[in-house]
């Protein structure tokens, strides 16, 4: 079956990109694999502190993840399997990587449409996704 990878960071942006992309997966009989990567916050001063422990922050995303996949299955209508990917680790090189786990049909993410001076200093993680992940 063919598979569609969709990360998500739980913002409604993502979510939007997770409807569109159930939508298609029922026109296309395929599967979702629902991604998320989570990082460990540190703190930036003199001495990096981290602010919360490795098992606090999987267990949060993990608990996001199973609600997101229980709000979004009415959606799907039980017709789409749902996969769940919560990794701990960079969202792109983790994209690459489940990427060539599952040669998906697709990847469908959602950007907040920044502006070009805000995409230059800070970023995005659909930019560099688009620039560096190849089938």
């Amino acid at each position: 079956m063919q598979k569609i990878i969709v990360p998500t960071d739980f913002s409604p942006v993502s979510t939007s990109a997770l409807n569109y992309a159930i939508h298609l997966a029922k026109e296309l009989d395929a599967s979702i694999v629902l991604f998320h990567a989570y990082q460990i916050p540190v703190t930036f001063s003199e001495v990096p502190l981290v602010t919360v422990s490795l098992e606090e922050l999987q267990k949060e995303s993990e608990q996001k993840m199973q609600s997101l996949k229980q709000d979004i299955e009415h959606v799907a209508s039980h017709q789409t399997e749902i996969i769940v990917e919560n990794i701990l680790g960079d969202v792109v090189e983790e994209l690459q990587l489940l990427c060539n786990k599952h040669q998906p049909l697709a990847v469908v993410m959602g950007t907040r449409g920044a502006g070009a001076l805000e995409r230059l200093i800070i970023g995005s993680n659909t930019l560099a996704a688009i620039k560096r992940i190849n089938k």
